[in-house]
């Protein structure tokens, strides 16, 4: 209770002042703890900032995963799964899916300079991975997606797809609107669909 206040506190700490400007204090004092009890939970500085990165990171990740898959859940037809297709696209261009993709991305770059972060963010991809391929595996099961198209292969590009849409933000020649985006979206869904049970 008391080490989940703590990351709490420092998550707050995080979005509000950044890793410049993070002070230890300012997060004992917001979770109600001294900052002995706080080092008690984590061993220095770079510890608790890494413990919230990978709490936030893990959280954000598994949540996505959980949206992405639940159009999939129950789909048993070629027709129902281009509508859950559609329905992901569709959610995936979401303003609040845009920042998700930006905290992600935020974390990864610190989990880079530091191992515990780096190892935390690895479990947490190999979670929610595991997850996804069990909420895709139905869909395969079922023949739905094209011969040669396994669980991970269809998780993998859909995530890339959608994780991958910021780099196409901004004025150069791939920069896609949201509508242009979208429209290649359902383009790429087509081509990973069966034919022979429509």
């Amino acid at each position: 209770m008391t080490q989940a206040r703590i990351l709490a506190a420092s998550n707050e700490e995080l979005e509000n002042q950044g890793v410049t400007r993070y002070r230890v204090k300012r997060v004992a004092t917001s979770a109600n703890v001294s900052v002995s009890l706080l080092y008690s939970y984590f061993t220095d500085r770079e510890g608790l900032i890494a413990a919230t990165i990978v709490r936030r990171y893990r959280e954000e990740v598994l949540r996505g995963a959980t949206v992405f898959t639940a159009p999939l859940v129950g789909v048993a037809t070629v027709q129902g799964l281009r509508q859950a297709l559609r329905r992901m696209i569709d959610d995936a261009q979401r303003p609040e899916r845009f920042s998700s993709r930006s905290l992600r991305i935020e974390s990864l770059s610190f989990a880079r300079h530091n191992a515990v972060a780096a190892a935390g963010i690895a479990e947490a991809q190999r979670d929610a991975g595991d997850y996804i391929i069990g909420r895709v595996q139905p869909i395969v099961d079922r023949g739905l997606l094209v011969a040669g198209m396994d669980a991970a292969s269809f998780a993998r590009i859909w995530y890339a797809l959608f994780f991958g849409q910021v780099s196409l933000e901004g004025a150069h020649p791939l920069a896609a609107s949201p509508d242009e985006w979208r429209a290649s979206l359902y383009s790429i869904a087509e081509t990973m669909l069966t034919r022979s049970s429509e």
